[in-house]
């Protein structure tokens, strides 16, 4: 992996998590969430999700492996190379990421809120920091 990649996403996986941190705070208090705090939360989870399969394809290209285009087959791969330190439920975090991008009308907030109520995003960014001191 490209060193200037890796220490750029780095950078933004932390800002990344800074953000996530401040917003599952903000969902704990239950305090009413405004459409801004609803629009963050599923851009930010979205990132980190985009995060992590362009740091798998990454990883799989500097192991000289041929990338798939499909971001599932990309992740399935390096999880049989051993490249993917973490085993996540990928087809329903590759399902949600879908659909913050293309059915955004139809978000389940409540599945959106527990996500950081229960602190399940921190296992992308796990899963995206070892995946970057590995390479």
């Amino acid at each position: 992996m490209d060193e200037a990649y890796r220490d750029a996403m780095r950078e933004h996986i932390a800002t990344l998590e800074e953000e996530l941190q401040e917003l599952t705070a903000l969902l704990a208090d239950g305090t009413a969430v405004s459409r801004l705090h609803r629009r963050a939360a599923e851009r930010t989870l979205q990132l980190l999700i985009e995060s992590c399969i362009g740091i798998c394809k990454q990883a799989l290209k500097g192991r000289g492996v041929v990338v798939p285009s499909d971001s599932r087959e990309a992740l399935a791969k390096a999880a049989t190379l051993g490249a993917a330190p973490v085993a996540l439920d990928w087809r329903r975090i590759i399902g949600m990421r879908n659909a913050l991008v293309h059915d955004y009308l139809n978000i389940d907030v409540a599945v959106l809120f527990d996500i950081y109520r229960s602190g399940r995003w921190r296992e992308l960014v796990t899963f995206a920091n070892s995946l970057l001191d590995a390479a």
